[in-house]
């Protein structure tokens, strides 16, 4: 049985499908993608949020991880086109620049802070009497990778606190390895960061050495998000929308500190133990890039040997 169709129901549809011709449907566009090099340390936790939280999402991106082991993987990558946006120590990025592979800065990984605790420190095993760097001449210290940015730092306490820093053996060792390495006696001294910096201050066979990064380097930057000249000048509003998402990952991480919600999210892309994560230094999200710092990293990068030549990062930041 059908139903009668009145005539004003009829007009009423008729309104209805003329009013819908009028004003067509605007289909939103595809997703845009980008993809980010990452190392999965606390540092890029405002990514994670941004992901968790749908912030890339709303800026209609679709935005995937590959985890890298730093810039000297990284960097290549990006350059090659298999990212677009590369996570890198400021180290790693300078000497590429100094090399001729040209890249702009758009983001500032979480700096050095002015003041005790740091995210790293200098460890020593419990009762051995070094305190300074001319304590260490003719000692070895441990650090993750020679040439790098934890290297500089080394080499920079070392000479700030008396010593000679060609009179010091630096030797590469795996952060994971580095408090056994130390309680075993293979060396004196490792600049462990976190979470190693934790594990091993909770150790009864170890102690502090010194914080080393505030000492000789506060305030200054360590990590960036770089991306080629050719992705600024062809995709700059991917990259500002970007930059948009991943700033409020980093205000959603400073406001939920503490809370449930935010050791669960750096315990998922850390894999660590959420029990440890709150016994770590809670260090804020940063996102900002601070021009008036960038000279810092690269005075230092000259003093320890690591530049040879000019490189101005306040010219290669992404506006």
């Amino acid at each position: 049985m059908t139903t009668p169709i009145s005539r004003r129901t009829g007009l009423t549809a008729i309104a209805g499908a003329v009013a819908g011709a009028a004003l067509p449907r605007v289909a939103r566009a595809e997703p845009v993608a980008l993809k980010v090099g990452l190392v999965p340390i606390w540092d890029v936790g405002p990514y994670y949020a941004a992901t968790a939280q749908g912030y890339f999402a709303a800026e209609n991106l679709a935005v995937t991880a590959q985890i890298v082991r730093g810039g000297a993987v990284g960097i290549p990558a990006m350059l090659s086109g298999a990212l677009d946006i590369c996570y890198s120590n400021g180290t790693s990025i300078v000497q590429a620049i100094a090399r001729g592979i040209d890249m702009r800065i758009i983001l500032e990984g979480t700096p050095v802070g002015a003041a005790p605790p740091d995210p790293g420190a200098l460890l020593k095993r419990k009762g051995d009497p070094f305190k300074n760097g001319k304590d260490m001449e003719g000692k070895v210290i441990g650090v993750n990778v020679l040439g790098d940015v934890q290297w500089m730092f080394v080499q920079a306490w070392i000479k700030a606190t008396g010593g000679d820093p060609s009179k010091v053996k630096i030797i590469e060792l795996a952060f994971p390895e580095m408090v056994a390495a130390l309680k075993q006696g293979r060396v004196d001294s490792v600049l462990a960061l976190d979470p190693f910096m934790t594990i091993g201050l909770g150790d009864p066979g170890v102690e502090l050495l010194d914080w080393i990064l505030s000492r000789v380097y506060a305030g200054g930057p360590v990590a960036f998000y770089a991306i080629t000249p050719q992705t600024a000048q062809t995709r700059p509003n991917d990259i500002r929308a970007f930059v948009r998402a991943y700033r409020r990952g980093a205000a959603w991480l400073n406001a939920n500190e503490g809370k449930d919600a935010f050791y669960a999210l750096i315990a998922g892309f850390t894999g660590l133990n959420a029990d440890l994560i709150k016994k770590m230094t809670q260090v804020p999200a940063h996102a900002d890039i601070d021009r008036n710092s960038l000279p810092h990293l690269t005075t230092l990068m000259s003093q320890t040997g690591l530049l040879t030549n000019n490189v101005d990062l306040r010219t290669k930041v992404f506006a």
